[in-house]
């Protein structure tokens, strides 16, 4: 049976989707943007964003009694490829290894004006 997941410590948007459900020992996220708790992006350049985006993460994992290092896949969106470089270090930086499977794709725009959205699946160690 699949739970839905939500934080109270994660900007809950009005928009017609859940922050994430559990199903079994899965979790699926909806896509994180680098907004605090009120709705506003923090920081304008990637690192800034790409550590608050991975904070909301962390924080709805922790609301499904799981971690980062539970992460097993990552699909990142950058608006710019040019922010890459800057993308990769931060996110080496933060998450631990062995690193998630990854996917990273360029797009032209995003919901809000941010430079990066990730959508993340864990599964809960045992």
């Amino acid at each position: 049976m699949k739970k839905q997941l939500h934080s109270d410590r994660v900007y809950d948007d009005p928009a017609p989707y859940s922050q994430g459900f559990v199903h079994g020992e899965t979790i699926s996220l909806a896509g994180q943007v680098p907004d605090d708790e009120t709705g506003a992006i923090v920081g304008d350049d990637i690192e800034t964003q790409t550590r608050q985006a991975l904070s909301n993460v962390e924080k709805l994992l922790a609301a499904a009694d799981a971690s980062l290092s539970d992460i097993v896949s990552v699909t990142a969106y950058l608006t710019d490829m040019d922010d890459l470089s800057g993308f990769n270090e931060t996110y080496a930086e933060i998450l631990p290894d062995p690193k998630p499977a990854r996917t990273t794709v360029a797009v032209s725009a995003l919901a809000v004006d941010a430079r990066l959205e990730l959508q993340v699946v864990a599964v809960k160690n045992e």
